[in-house]
This record gives C-alpha cells, sequence and structure tokens, in this order.
C-alpha cells in the first residue's frame, strides 16, 4: 500500500483515529480504544472486500458466477447456508476450502468445486455443512486482482443466524453491492431496513438490478424502487434526524442493470467466434459498467474504510461524554448540580423499573402468538386444497384416474412448499408487528429476526395413493349389480328384437347387459377413487398443516425468546450502567473540595477534546462521503435493452 498524502484525508483519518484510541484509553475505557483498535486493523489488507448481498431469488448467486467465468461455481437454485458465506478471490488455480469452526478449534477441508453446494447450500447435505464458517474460492481471474467477493445468505430468509452472518460480513466490507431482480416485486420493507443497517457499517453502496434482459419495463421498476427508497429515507430521517448522516448516502448511490442471461450468451457467441454479435450481448449486459464500478471501488478502498473508522469514532466519543459530563457536575462548587444530576439518574432508574413492568404485561400478551399461528396455516392450506377437489370431480375414467394420481404426489408437494413460503410470510409479518411493538414500548430499537423459507417441514413423505380396494372387483350383488343391468338390457334387447328378430335379440340383449354392468362397475370404481384420493389428500393436508402448525410454533417461540432475552439484557446493561453513575456521583460528592476541583477540571478537559474530536470527525465524515459518492462517477450502465 503506498504511504499515504501526510495532509491528504487518509493520513489525517489515521492520525484522528490515533487520538481517539488515546483519549479512549486515558479514560480507562480499554473496551472502546479495542472497537477502534479492530477497525484500524484492516489498513494492512490490500485486498478490497465487496459484500454481495440481496433477497432469496434476485439474481445474486448468478451474478456472482457471470462476473468471474463460472457459470456453475456458485449454487444459484439454494440460498447460502445458515451461518456461512462464500469467499471469491484471485489464485493461481481453481480451488475450494471449506472452514469449519469445531469444539477443537478451526479446522480446513480442502473439496472439490463440484462439491461447492453440498457444505454451503441450504439444500445441501445438513451433515457436510455442520459447523462450516466459510468456503473460500480461488480462481485465475483478472477482476479479482485486489479484489475479495463476498456472497452471503438472502436477506428476506434470514433466520438470526443468516442475519447474524451477513452483518457480521458488513463489519469486514469496504463496498456492498445490493441485488435486486427486474422480474420480482418492488424492493420490500424488509430488504429497506437492511439498507438502513448496512448503511451504519458501510458507505460505499451500489444497487444492482439483475435479469433486465426479459423485462420490458426494468426502467419503471428501477424508477419504482429509487421513488420506494426516497419514501423510507425520508421517514426515518424525519423520526430520527440523527440518521441522516447515514442514511441519505443512499439516494445518491449508482443503479446498475445488469444481465447474466445476456453476458453468458456473449461468451457463447464468442467461443463460436462471432465476435461482433458477441460485443454487442456484452455491452447490452451492463457487465461492463459493473466491472467499473468494482474497480472503481478497489481504488477508493481507503476512502471506504476510512469511513468505518469515523463511524467507530464518533460512537466511541458520544460514549465518553456521558462519563466526563458526570465528572464535572459531580465537581462542581455548587452542589446543586450534583443534586440534578442525581435527579436525573435516579428517574431514569424509576423509567426502567415501569419499563420492566410494561415487559411482564408485553411478555404475557406474546403468548399468543403461538396460537394464532394454526389459524395462518389451516387458512392457507385450505387455498391451496380446494383446487384439488375441484379437479378429482372431474375425473370420469380410469385413464384420468390414473394419469392424475402418477401426478399427484409431486403437484402436492410443489403446491405446500408454495404455500410454506407464504404461510411463512404470513407468520413473519404477524411476529413483526407484534414484536416490534412490544420492542418499541421498551425504547428498544426493533430486534431483527426472520424465518427461512427453506428450512420447511420434510414434505418427502408426501404419498398420496388412491385406495387399493378401488382395483379388486370384489363381490357381485345379484339385486344391486346383475337384475337392473339385465333388466335394461332386456328392455333395450326388445327394442332390437324389433330390428333384428329373434336371433338378434338373444345375441344382444345379453351383451348390452353385459357392457351396462361393466360401465357401472368402471364407474362405481372411478367414484371409489375419487373417494380414496379425497380421503388420502386430506389426510396428508392435516399431517402437514400439523407439522407446519408446530414448526412455526416452535419458529415463534424462538423468536419471542430472544427479542424478550434482548430486552431483559437491554434494561439490566441499562441499569447497571445507571447504579454506576449514581454510586460515582454520590462518591464524588464526599470527596474533598480539591478532589472535586481536580475530577472538574479533567471533565472540563474531556468534554472540551471530544467537543473537538467530534466537529473533526462530523467534517471528515463529509469529506469521505463525498470521496465514496464520487468512485464510479462517469461510469454509467449500459442501458441493457430487453
Amino acid at each position: 500500500m503506498t504511504t499515504p498524502d501526510p495532509n491528504g484525508p487518509v493520513a489525517r483519518l489515521l492520525r484522528y483515529a490515533n487520538e481517539v484510541h488515546a483519549l479512549a484509553g486515558r479514560c480507562g475505557r480499554k473496551d472502546l480504544a479495542e472497537v477502534l483498535a479492530a477497525c484500524a486493523a484492516r489498513w494492512k489488507d490490500e485486498c478490497t472486500d465487496i459484500v454481495v448481498a440481496g433477497a432469496q431469488k434476485r439474481g445474486k448467486s448468478r451474478l456472482l458466477n457471470t462476473l468471474v467465468g463460472h457459470p456453475d461455481l456458485v449454487p444459484v437454485d439454494a440460498d447460502v447456508a445458515t451461518n456461512c458465506f462464500l469467499s471469491l478471490r484471485r489464485g493461481p488455480k481453481l480451488t475450494a476450502v471449506v472452514h469449519r469452526s469445531t469444539d477443537a478449534g478451526p479446522v480446513q477441508l480442502p473439496i472439490t468445486v463440484e462439491s461447492i453446494p453440498d457444505y454451503a447450500s441450504m439444500r445441501g447435505d445438513a451433515g457436510k455443512r455442520r459447523d462450516v464458517v466459510s468456503v473460500d474460492i480461488t480462481l485465475d481471474n483478472p477482476l479479482l486482482d485486489g479484489l475479495r467477493l463476498l456472497d452471503t445468505p438472502g436477506v428476506d430468509s434470514l433466520t438470526v443466524g443468516h442475519r447474524q452472518v451477513t452483518v457480521a460480513m458488513l463489519q469486514r466490507a469496504d463496498a456492498l453491492l445490493f441485488t435486486l431482480s427486474a422480474q420480482d416485486q418492488p424492493v420490500l420493507r424488509h430488504e429497506l431496513e437492511f439498507l438502513a443497517e448496512a448503511a451504519e457499517r458501510v458507505q460505499a453502496i451500489a444497487f444492482v438490478l439483475t435479469k433486465v434482459e426479459d423485462s420490458a419495463n426494468w426502467r419503471t421498476l428501477m424508477e419504482e424502487n429509487q421513488a420506494r427508497l426516497r419514501t423510507f429515507v425520508t421517514e426515518a430521517v424525519a423520526e430520527n434526524p440523527a440518521r441522516a448522516v447515514t442514511l441519505t448516502p443512499l439516494l445518491s448511490a449508482p443503479w446498475i442493470p445488469v444481465s447474466s442471461k445476456l453476458a453468458e450468451a456473449a461468451e457463447a457467441k464468442r467461443r463460436e467466434g462471432r465476435l461482433e454479435r458477441a460485443d454487442a450481448l456484452r455491452a447490452r449486459s451492463g457487465m461492463d459498467a459493473l466491472e467499473r464500478h468494482l474497480r472503481a471501488f478497489a481504488e477508493g478502498r481507503e476512502s471506504a474504510r476510512g469511513a468505518t473508522v469515523v463511524a467507530a469514532a464518533l460512537s466511541v466519543l458520544s460514549s465518553l461524554s456521558t462519563t466526563a459530563q458526570d465528572d464535572v457536575a459531580a465537581g462542581s462548587d455548587d452542589e446543586g448540580d450534583v443534586t440534578a444530576r442525581l435527579a436525573q439518574v435516579e428517574a431514569d432508574l424509576e423509567g426502567l423499573t415501569e419499563l420492566a413492568a410494561r415487559r411482564r404485561a408485553g411478555a404475557v400478551a406474546n403468548t399468543f402468538l403461538g396460537r394464532e399461528v394454526a389459524g395462518i396455516v389451516a387458512a392457507r392450506v385450505a387455498e391451496i386444497r380446494q383446487p384439488y377437489e375441484n379437479a378429482i370431480a372431474t375425473l370420469k375414467k380410469q385413464e384420468q384416474v390414473d394419469r392424475y394420481m402418477a401426478e399427484l404426489p409431486m403437484s402436492v408437494q410443489r403446491s405446500l412448499e408454495a404455500a410454506w413460503s407464504q404461510i411463512v410470510y404470513d407468520v413473519e409479518s404477524l411476529a413483526r408487528r407484534t414484536l416490534d411493538a412490544f420492542a418499541r414500548d421498551l425504547g428498544l430499537d426493533p430486534v431483527e429476526f426472520a424465518a427461512d423459507p427453506s428450512a420447511m417441514p420434510n414434505l418427502s413423505q408426501v404419498q398420496v395413493r388412491k385406495d387399493a380396494s378401488a382395483d379388486v372387483p370384489g363381490e357381485v350383488d345379484m339385486v344391486r349389480d346383475v337384475l337392473p343391468s339385465a333388466s335394461i338390457g332386456l328392455s333395450l334387447g326388445g327394442f332390437a328384437a324389433s330390428l333384428l328378430g329373434p336371433v338378434g335379440f338373444l345375441l344382444v340383449a345379453p351383451a348390452i347387459g353385459a357392457a351396462i354392468f361393466m360401465g357401472r362397475r368402471s364407474m362405481e370404481k372411478v367414484q371409489r377413487n375419487q373417494a380414496a384420493i379425497r380421503g388420502a389428500l386430506r389426510d396428508q393436508f392435516a399431517a402437514v398443516s400439523r407439522e407446519m402448525t408446530l414448526d412455526l410454533e416452535r419458529m415463534v417461540a424462538t423468536w419471542r425468546v430472544g427479542v424478550e432475552q434482548a430486552a431483559d439484557e437491554s434494561l439490566m446493561k441499562r441499569r447497571k450502567e445507571l447504579e454506576g453513575r449514581r454510586a460515582e456521583l454520590k462518591a464524588a460528592s464526599a470527596r474533598s473540595a480539591a478532589d472535586r476541583r481536580k475530577a472538574r477540571e479533567s471533565g472540563q478537559d474531556r468534554i472540551a477534546a471530544i467537543e473537538t474530536l467530534t466537529r473533526r470527525g462530523q467534517e471528515l465524515r463529509r469529506e469521505l462521503a463525498t470521496a465514496v459518492a464520487a468512485l464510479g462517477a462517469g461510469q454509467e450502465a449500459s442501458p441493457a435493452a430487453p
């Protein structure tokens, strides 16, 4: 890494971080000093880390494969596994290494590239992906020179573990590519909330609109996404003006429309020697514009990392300010200053007592969440079951029954899988509304949690069979079966006799009766099979409904316990801090006049230093934000036509 300009923003930033680190050390806050040390430790890393995030089915994994020129490298048919991420960096050859975290310590396991989905995909082998932290993939691609691409779990399928992994990756990210699809619904609330959280940690952000090749209105969808983002940022800043610093830059982040499909087609044409056509498809794909942005992020990584350091420093200064103000009040010659400070602390403690009571009442209300799950499951399963009931009623012939039966198990499984995604969404929405309201009532930030639609009950047991007895002839009832058929046959046979004579009557009447008898038996067989199918479906749907309900009740209970534990920990931490401040203030008031004066002067000096450092940090942050916003400036995205 080149030596930074001593008067440039990077050098000034490093000096600034060292000053804040030293101040935290002088104040006895080793914990805060370590936060800055961890941020500054990445300066020696000359590889730019770019996190690629987005919801499932937004084209994220296929985009990565296209960028590195290996269509089947990263699994695209399933999400990245919980607690896992994939790292793609440059190396002399194509390799893959699994990193595991075990009780005995970290373990590295070289694997074949073909087996990556077994270890890194939600549809892989559960035994193999256990304890997997990451899969490190190397390949010789010039694009990755100085770049490391990090593929993370989908932001809509996040279990607690999923979200923790993705957010943790943002801590080490120099830039973020957030994918949205031109063929799916516009950006959703949970995606916007993730972006807000990401913007707290990363300033270099670009939006990638995938799958533009088959969408005639991708520009309209992109404008709608941008409008939703503006509305979200405006409302968030109006509610909390302090968030303007981190959220407003999202509005100027670049949007890059791309098509992996067109880029892959371009490579195919190039292999065929049709270079002119290949170049045209490549230009329409938008991949060149995206690669230019990636290179710009790499070249400007110091500015991006600097923004992260400044954010951490400002947070440290805010924490140091409270203690300094307490020392000034405790050392004041006016006893009223200490009294007022103590009164505020006591009022805050009383407020915590009230919050604890509300927390208990809210926890009781939260227990009813699980009971609402069964109703959601029953309603959704009934919706998908009705079309099957309607279809069964249309089966009139045995060959129709047989054909329907052959297709039924897979059809039911697909329907249940689709229903599961919607059910999970309904349950998650209900839980989020309820638990977010619980958190807000306690003065807490919304607790992040989400379901994993891929972690559904095992539906491989779907085995809908018609009743075996429907295929068995069974006993013939002379009164019910034979006599009516014979009677009808004689009646029709009399008509035949008038046309064919006695011989015709003797030949035709039994044949007609037999045909009617067999037709009736065939119809009854179909009816028995219809009833058997209905019964089997009823039993199958009931069993799956029970499994879904049980899994979702467990899921909701886990969320509820997690939110309530987070509330308890937050309340306990706040109480401990307030009680510590109260003890310090009381002890300070009992000191000698000289000691109080010394504490006051020390506090005043620290407050002055904190205010100065805070102003400098805000100036640096604005300067770095401008530098980050300029990354990739002039790199116009290709108008990827459909």
